[in-house]
C-alpha cells in the first residue's frame, strides 16, 4: 500500500467513528527523508502521541507534513531534541553533543522516520484517553505504517508504558531507575523514554538514552 494511500484510510476511520478532535488538521508523518534513511544501519523510527497545534504550529497549511518540515529544517525544542537524540544512535554516542552543528542536527533528523500516533492534530496537553482510543481504534493502520517503514529500533517518546503496551500489545520491561523500558515487537527493539519537550538537561537526557540503547544491545547479545 502506498503511503498517501495508508493516510487516506486513517482519515476515513477517523471520520467514521467519529472520534475526537477528528475535524482538527491531519499530519502526515513517516520517513522524513527516504535516501538518507535508507543508507542508516540503524534506522530509527520515533513514536509520539500528536502535533501540538499550539506549542508548535503548523508553518503551512498546505505542507501538513513533518516529512517537508524537517527536510526543511529542525525547528524548536521538540526537532532539536529528537536530532541530537538521533545523532547519537546514529553516531555511537559521540561526547560534545553541547556543542552539536547544525547541520549535523539537521544530517540526523533527515534520517529518522518520524510518526505520531494520532495524526489529527491536539493542544499543549494530551488526553491520555482520547490517545489510548486512537491507538484502540487505528492499531491496524499505525501497524502497517510502522511495517512500511521497517526500523530495527524503536524510539516511543510516550513515557507512560500502557501507551506501547496497547499499540504493540506486549509486555514492557522497566529498569530500577525507573528512566527508560525496553521490550521487542516483531524482532524490532522498542524503547520507552522521555517526552522530546521534556524538562530534563539534554545531556542528562542524551546518557540515558545511551544507556538505554546499550542496554537492549546487551540484550540482544550485540
Amino acid at each position: 500500500m502506498e503511503t498517501e494511500s495508508l493516510f487516506v484510510k486513517f482519515k476515513e476511520l477517523y471520520k467514521e467513528r467519529s472520534l475526537h478532535d477528528c475535524q482538527n488538521k491531519f499530519i502526515r508523518d513517516g520517513i522524513i527523508d527516504p535516501i538518507f534513511f535508507s543508507s542508516q544501519q540503524t534506522k530509527i523510527l520515533f513514536i509520539a502521541k500528536e502535533h501540538n497545534h499550539l506549542g508548535n504550529p503548523i508553518e503551512n497549511p498546505d505542507e501538513d507534513d513533518y516529512r517537508k518540515w524537517w527536510n526543511y529544517h529542525v525547528h524548536l525544542q521538540f526537532s532539536h531534541r529528537i536530532s541530537e537524540w538521533a545523532y547519537g544512535i546514529l553516531n555511537g554516542f559521540p561526547e560534545g553533543i553541547e556543542q552539536l552543528r547544525y547541520d549535523q542536527k539537521h544530517l540526523a533528523l533527515r534520517s529518522i522516520a518520524f510518526i505520531n500516533v494520532k495524526k489529527a492534530s491536539g493542544n499543549s496537553k494530551a488526553d491520555s484517553n482520547v490517545i489510548c482510543h486512537y491507538i484502540s481504534e487505528s492499531r491496524n493502520l499505525l501497524h502497517q505504517q510502522i511495517e512500511m517503514i521497517s526500523p530495527t529500533l524503536i524510539i516511543c517518546c510516550l513515557r507512560q508504558d500502557y501507551y506501547i503496551e496497547s499499540l504493540f500489545q506486549l509486555k514492557m520491561n522497566t529498569v530500577e531507575t525507573g528512566i527508560f523500558s525496553y521490550g521487542n515487537w516483531e524482532g524490532v527493539p522498542v524503547i520507552n523514554f522521555y517526552h522530546p519537550s521534556s524538562r530534563k538537561k539534554k545531556l542528562f537526557l542524551y546518557q540515558q538514552l545511551q544507556e538505554a540503547v546499550n542496554h537492549i544491545k546487551c540484550m540482544d547479545g550485540q
